[in-house]
């Protein structure tokens, strides 16, 4: 995935508890934002309710 986004934060996971996300796969993902790298917000930084890997180019950063 290779883009802009139309906000600041272009990667946020927001999962419950009674059903959290798992096996997200992020691979080669490259986001901006007005000309300037985006940013990626996960509810709690340790993604207690989120799981899965990232590899290759992720931009931005994600807590997987």
């Amino acid at each position: 995935v290779h883009g802009t986004s139309a906000t600041e934060v272009a990667v946020k996971f927001d999962c419950s508890k009674k059903y959290p996300c798992s096996r997200i796969i992020l691979e080669d993902v490259n986001l901006s934002y007005k000309d300037r790298p985006a940013t990626a917000s996960c509810v709690n930084a340790s993604c207690v309710n989120a799981g899965g890997s990232s590899s290759g180019l992720v931009e931005p950063k994600v807590c997987l």
